[in-house]
């Protein structure tokens, strides 16, 4: 979930109340709130659809949830959080190309939207373009450090141009900040760390191994 930095916050206001609902899981909740929001004309309309459209993507309503985001984006044109949530459906639809193109007008709009440069790296990422799902992560870990998942994303991705230093230090420091333990795969990254050491050893010692072009 992303909003703006612009987003007015009004404490008990239906926004605040959709929000809530929509982090607390209760979907249907959220959706409740917005719609009554919406049909109020209450607070900013165009943020109202895309929190309703999240809703309802989690609820897998993928239709309605791209129509509520379409909705927003007829009011507000340039509202970078609401083509980033319809790239996260389309991504979930495994429509890369379209969450691809979604993400790119999100940074068009806002070029420091560090998660929309993550998302666009995980479908680059899909779509075997690899080098530009690096570039991606390296930016986005530009904007924030904290962004853990980077590390480990970046590390696939080089490790697929067989980058294996860079790809085992990613991984590295991603193990060493926590993120495996955050995110439930410690031991998984452990196993893949093996991997790619093996690999890089394969590598260096046979020649033509790896080796492209």
């Amino acid at each position: 979930m992303y909003w703006g930095a612009g987003v007015a916050q009004f404490e008990g206001n239906y926004f605040e109340k959709g929000l809530r609902l929509l982090e607390a899981g209760d979907f249907k909740g959220a959706i409740a709130m917005f719609d009554s929001a919406i049909k109020l004309g209450l607070g900013n309309i165009a943020e109202m659809h895309v929190g309703r459209g999240e809703a309802l993507a989690a609820l897998g309503r993928w239709e309605a949830a791209v129509e509520s985001i379409n909705a927003a984006l007829e009011i507000e044109p340039y509202l970078a959080g609401a083509y980033y949530e319809r790239g996260n459906i389309r991504g979930a639809q495994r429509d890369f190309d379209g969450a691809i193109n979604d993400y790119t007008m999100a940074i068009h709009i806002e070029p420091e939207f560090a998660e929309a440069y993550f998302s666009r790296a995980l479908a680059y990422e899909e779509r075997k373009r690899y080098a530009d799902a690096e570039a991606d992560l390296t930016r986005a870990l530009d904007l924030n450090q904290n962004m853990l998942g980077a590390y480990e994303a970046r590390g696939r991705a080089r490790a697929a141009q067989f980058k294996f230093d860079e790809a085992i230090a990613d991984l590295s420091a991603y193990l060493r900040s926590g993120g495996g333990v955050k995110f439930d795969n410690h031991s998984e990254t452990q196993g893949y760390l093996l991997i790619l050491r093996a690999q890089r050893l394969v590598w260096r010692l046979v020649p033509g191994v790896g080796r492209r072009g």
